[in-house]
């Protein structure tokens, strides 16, 4: 295997072009253009340059024609999205309105950053928190006084979501055995049921292909280092990555370490660290049998144009339920300081109607308004296109296993990730055991939550 190149992850601190320091301005010298005389709401998201160029020639085109009143400035972060935003609440100038994901919205709600919605969706004439999937509380409402999820009052709400850990593959690289076998369906549920670890592993090595060195295939190929990609192992052999009691990493439990082994002998096999971002290009060109990800990698990478098939993530055996989680539901938090709330909440009612029609027609995960699932997604006079109309109706279809990321409220998703990053390499290359590595993974784990937890 070649050098493994270590990445380090900097966080950037964005540097703001606006010298005022409330959350919400009447400024009549916006830089950014067309909020002269106006309310301000600033939005801070991760979108990519493109997507935020659509984002405000749709604001332009009918939210500001419909609220004339109301400027929404949108800005996007450069560097680590959630440490840029924490680092703006410590220094009072953040945004009013910016994007959440439940394995990191914890720290947020441990400083009571984040304005309680209810109210406002009680109030609005126009989108009802009975309107949003039912997995919108489980991911983001809160109880203070026991410290737990799915209850309490609403602290976001998503904009849309996916199963985000489906197994995709290449149909045209399978034999007719092999389709027989992940294709297999016994309870009818309209997706292929899940293969054992066993099934998965057999499956992934024996679709490697190689001309000495070089891979002319690979097997199965998930991004190196994404937490969230070895979470669904480890949920899906009935574990988790740490204690639900002390939020303390479970990587020293045998249990555990068998299931990283597992899924890093795939990694290993397949030379996942050699690969970086490009696993969905390499699937479309027909080099990789079989990826990971949701509804959302379909629209952005035209996997539509290939014989594409769609199946639960693998599971220990056949005693363990299959659990597709998502990280997603990405959605919208407001800040409980901001000073212009109703006219941010403005923003994310609009949002969540105007993109229910308009993302239910793309097909790009699914938007939180339910009804535009069955309105626009899954009405075939509407999604003329039949592979993304059958893609589609699989991801609806395991929507109702989905289960959010296992969330440690004091080490996120994304430190996970960092961590693994930082070590994975030196595991694949030999440098480090399987002890070591998950020694190193339990230390750097338990160092976060230490460090986090209230005292």
């Amino acid at each position: 295997m070649k050098k493994f190149i270590k990445l380090t992850s900097v966080a950037l601190i964005c540097c703001m072009l606006f010298t005022f320091v409330c959350c919400g301005s009447t400024d009549k010298d916006d830089e950014f253009g067309g909020g002269e005389g106006k309310t301000i709401v600033r939005f801070y998201s991760f979108n990519n340059t493109e997507d935020n160029a659509e984002l405000k020639a749709a604001l332009d085109a009918d939210f500001h024609v419909k609220n004339p009143d109301i400027y929404v400035q949108t800005e996007i972060s450069t560097g680590a999205f959630y440490t840029n935003v924490l680092n703006e609440f410590a220094g009072g100038i953040e945004a009013d309105v910016f994007g959440m994901e439940p394995g990191e919205i914890y720290p947020f709600l441990q400083a009571n950053y984040l304005e309680p919605l209810d109210s406002y969706f009680a109030a609005s004439e126009k989108v009802s928190l009975d309107d949003i999937w039912e997995i919108n509380k489980e991911a983001y409402s809160y109880n203070y006084e026991n410290g737990k999820f799915g209850e309490g009052k609403t602290y976001a709400v998503m904009k849309d979501w996916t199963t985000d850990t489906m197994i995709l593959y290449n149909r045209d690289l399978f034999s007719a055995d092999q389709l027989a076998l992940i294709e297999s369906d016994d309870d009818n549920d309209g997706v292929a049921d899940p293969l054992t670890f066993d099934e998965f592993k057999t499956l992934a090595t024996s679709l490697i292909k190689k001309n000495g060195k070089y891979f002319n295939q690979y097997g199965f190929l998930p991004a190196i280092a994404e937490a969230k990609a070895l979470a669904q192992f480890i949920t899906n052999a009935g574990e988790s990555w740490f204690d639900s009691t002390t939020y303390e990493a479970n990587f020293n439990n045998a249990d555990v370490q068998s299931v990283v082994k597992y899924y890093y002998d795939i990694l290993g096999a397949n030379e996942a660290n050699e690969v970086g971002s490009t696993i969905y290009p390499l699937f479309k060109a027909g080099d990789v049998a079989m990826v990971m990800g949701g509804l959302y990698c379909i629209d952005a990478y035209d996997l539509d144009t290939m014989n594409l098939g769609i199946a639960y993530p693998p599971v220990k055996d056949d005693t363990v339920e299959c659990k597709p989680y998502t990280t997603g539901c990405v959605g919208f938090a407001m800040s409980a300081r901001s000073n212009v709330k109703n006219e941010a909440f403005k923003f994310i009612e609009w949002y969540l109607e105007y993109y229910a029609k308009k993302n239910g027609e793309k097909c790009n995960n699914f938007p939180a308004i339910k009804s535009a699932a069955t309105d626009y997604m899954l009405n075939p006079e509407v999604n003329t296109n039949a592979k993304k109309l059958a893609a589609t109706q699989i991801f609806y279809n395991s929507l109702e296993k989905a289960v959010i990321i296992d969330r440690n409220p004091y080490c996120s998703q994304m430190s996970l990730e960092n961590i693994e990053l930082t070590y994975a390499g030196e595991y694949l290359e030999g440098v480090m055991s399987l002890q070591e590595y998950c020694k190193t993974l339990t230390t750097e784990v338990n160092k976060r939550v230490n460090n986090n937890k209230p005292r």
